[in-house]
Order: C-alpha cells, then sequence, then structure tokens
C-alpha cells in the first residue's frame, strides 16, 4: 500500500479556541476507516483538512506523500457525500441523470450549452450503477426512492469521477432500522469487492504525474477508492471497514483496527456514558447501553 493521507500533529484554532490538538493520522490507499466520535470533537474538521479545504494551524499533512499538491485536482479526486446533499438533488431527475451530474460536476442535470452530457456520459453512468447492483434505479426519479436507494444512487454520482478517496458523512442519519440495514449490507458488498479487486498494479495506476496533477486513469486501470465512513453509531461499522479512529475534545482518543479499538473502555470515554457490554455478532459490534 501507499500513503494517501498522513497528518503529522495537526492542530486547528478557530477565534482562539482548540477544535483539533496533535492529531496523527494515516491513511493508506486501499484501507478504508470509520471515524467515531461525539458533536464537536473534530471529526468534520479533520476530513476538511485532510481533503485540502481547510488549512492546519499547526502541523503538516502529506497528500499522496508531498506537502505541497495541487489542490484543486485533490479536491477533484476526493468525493464527499455529506448529510445534505440527497436534499439538493432535484426530485424529478432520474437515478441515471443524477449519477451522469458527477461527471458534470453540477447538482441537477442542467443542459447548458457549454456543459452538456454525452453518450459516453451516460454510458458510463449506467455501467457504474450496473457495477454497484443499482441499475433497476437508473430510470426512477430521484424523489421516489428510499433513503437507502438515494444513497446507493449517490455513491455511484461519486465514484464516476474516479476518486480516490470516498468520504462518506453520516450517511444512515435518518433511515429506519429496515433501509438502514439494507443499505449497510450493500455498503459492506461493495467495499469487499473492493479489497478483492485491487492489487499494487492498480494502486500505481493512479498517481501523481510528473507535473504535479494527479492523472486519472481509466474504468479497467483505476483502484477502488479509499473508504472513510464518518458515524455516531459503532454498530454501523461494518465488517469491511476494518480500521476505526475515535476522536475526543479535538484529540485522537485511539485509532486501529476496529476490533482494538472499540471496546467498552474507549466508547465510554470517547461518549462519557455507561456501557453495559459491547456484544459481536455478524462481524460487527453492537453497544449495549446502560449499566
Amino acid at each position: 500500500m501507499s500513503t494517501l493521507i498522513c497528518c503529522e500533529k495537526i492542530g486547528y484554532q478557530q477565534q482562539g479556541v482548540d477544535i483539533l490538538c496533535e492529531v496523527d493520522w494515516r491513511v493508506e490507499r486501499g484501507e478504508h476507516w470509520a471515524v467515531l466520535g461525539p458533536n464537536g470533537c473534530g471529526k468534520t474538521t479533520l476530513l476538511r483538512i485532510a481533503s485540502g479545504y481547510l488549512w492546519p494551524t499547526s502541523g503538516r499533512v502529506l497528500r499522496l506523500g508531498k506537502e505541497l499538491v495541487d489542490l484543486g485536482e485533490l479536491r477533484r479526486s476526493i468525493a464527499w457525500i455529506s448529510a445534505d446533499l440527497a436534499n439538493r438533488i432535484p426530485p424529478e431527475d432520474t437515478g441515471l441523470e443524477t449519477v451522469v451530474t458527477g461527471r458534470l460536476g453540477m447538482i441537477g442535470l442542467k443542459h447548458l450549452p457549454f456543459n452538456l452530457p454525452t453518450e459516453q456520459d451516460f454510458a458510463d453512468a449506467a455501467a457504474e450503477l450496473a457495477q454497484l447492483g443499482c441499475e433497476s434505479l437508473a430510470d426512477k426519479p430521484f424523489g421516489v426512492l428510499s433513503q437507502g436507494e438515494r444513497q446507493q444512487v449517490l455513491v455511484a454520482r461519486a465514484r464516476i469521477i474516479r476518486p480516490l478517496l470516498l468520504v462518506l458523512d453520516e450517511p444512515c442519519a435518518g433511515m429506519d432500522p429496515g433501509v438502514r440495514e439494507r443499505f449497510l449490507q450493500w455498503l459492506d458488498e461493495q467495499v469487499t469487492v473492493d479489497r478483492r479487486m485491487d492489487n499494487p498494479v492498480r494502486h500505481q495506476s493512479s498517481t501523481e504525474n510528473a507535473t504535479g496533477k494527479i492523472a486519472h486513469p481509466t474504468r479497467q486501470e483505476v483502484a477502488p477508492p479509499t473508504v472513510i465512513f464518518v458515524t455516531h453509531h459503532v454498530e454501523e461499522i461494518m465488517p469491511g471497514i476494518e480500521k476505526t479512529l475515535i476522536l475526543r475534545d479535538g484529540r485522537v482518543h485511539s485509532t486501529g483496527p476496529t476490533h482494538e479499538v472499540v471496546t467498552r473502555a474507549t466508547i465510554e470515554e470517547a461518549y462519557n456514558t455507561r456501557l453495559a457490554r459491547i456484544e459481536e455478532s455478524g462481524g460487527r459490534l453492537w453497544p449495549i447501553w446502560g449499566e
């Protein structure tokens, strides 16, 4: 593996308040991470710094092994599915049209004379949906899809740009238990398939070129994206997401393999509440709250 993002002693202040303090975190390409922590612990700030949208007030970030890269190119190689993105998609746009807009860099398919989708764009979008097992959603209006189906379409939309990094920011927020479980099972299948597809040759095919810009390989050559899954809920961490970072008060509380990091002690300390026990079922960890 090669290092995608390396945060070294990252600090970030806002109006004199420490949001992050001496955060060390390394993400290798091909790894899939969960990021846990209570509200206000700095999760989103850390990811924005790692992705080049904010600059740390102390420490440094190495991206693709370098401190200075073309941030515009870097950002175009990061797909971020935020909690509010689904609400911004026009309900009349079909699943296929929604995926196409990822290629065009717009929200809502607008037939502008200077940015028209091509037949190849639609073919690639259809292929992306098919690869994710979501071809049945292609012709359905986005507004009639379930929350889980919307997230599936948005993942396809993100992947069409062949990202190096895919950030899922609380994708299960607002889902009922059935929808959530179906979506998480689907997501686990995708990251597991991605890990089987990945190999050193594919890693080398998507990298910086001699000009310092990120070269985007073809569908056949590209490595699957590294996934960062942000959540408040331990049980949403699927078996395919093998590493976890826990933040508390802007600092790294714990980091490493999920089954080593997510323990009764770490969860109680991070969330400042009592936990009766953690049970394992289906490769997942389920917290039982209470004394």
